[in-house]
């Protein structure tokens, strides 16, 4: 409901909760130009075939998933992993706070290779806050949009890549009660 609202057919999408991005992965693959996860934890390779050759994963080495992940990634034809030495990636954990310079240049090289076709259709949004059907949505920055979904317990989110990201894609963070940590205590 949120892409038809804002008029878009197919974007770059960044996750952590497979609870937030399962469902639309699963039924909507075409709407993914890429799929980056962020700590995902104990993943099913069944919930990200689909998306291998446009998939960066991004994690610590030290939680315990930690190896599950790597080789379910190695597995996957095309899919990219981004490894960070000595750093467990838990719920909490402010990853794009403490590691926004590694993570900015990973996801906007990731990015530049998955640009969408010359005749996709582009959306220029103004920059906007709203909510539909339970998911509040900010819009900044202008080109191909780029959709930002909740990092659980992270204090600050996307914010501090937010600005970097917004000078080359059309970013849409969301949140509200229908995602991330919200969601979970809900349910």
């Amino acid at each position: 409901q949120l892409l038809r609202h804002l008029g878009i057919d197919r974007a770059h999408f960044a996750a952590r909760t497979p609870g937030d991005w399962t469902g639309l992965a699963t039924r909507y693959p075409e709407v993914f130009s890429s799929f980056t996860l962020v700590g995902p934890g104990a993943i099913g390779p069944h919930l990200i075939s689909r998306l291998a050759s446009r998939l960066l994963v991004i994690t610590g080495d030290q939680e315990a998933s930690s190896e599950r992940v790597r080789r379910i990634v190695e597995d996957l034809p095309g899919a990219r992993l981004v490894r960070f030495r000595d750093y467990a990636l838990v719920g909490w954990t402010d990853v794009v706070a403490e590691r926004t310079d590694e993570i900015g240049s990973a996801l906007l090289q990731f990015l530049a290779q998955h640009r969408p076709p010359p005749d996709a259709k582009t959306v220029p949004l103004a920059e906007e806050l709203g909510e539909i059907a339970g998911i509040s949505y900010r819009t900044r920055g202008a080109g191909p949009p780029l959709v930002l979904l909740p990092l659980f317990l992270a204090p600050s989110q996307w914010e501090p890549l937010v600005p970097r990201l917004s000078q080359h894609y059309c970013t849409i963070t969301l949140g509200g009660v229908e995602l991330g940590a919200v969601a979970n205590l809900e349910s």
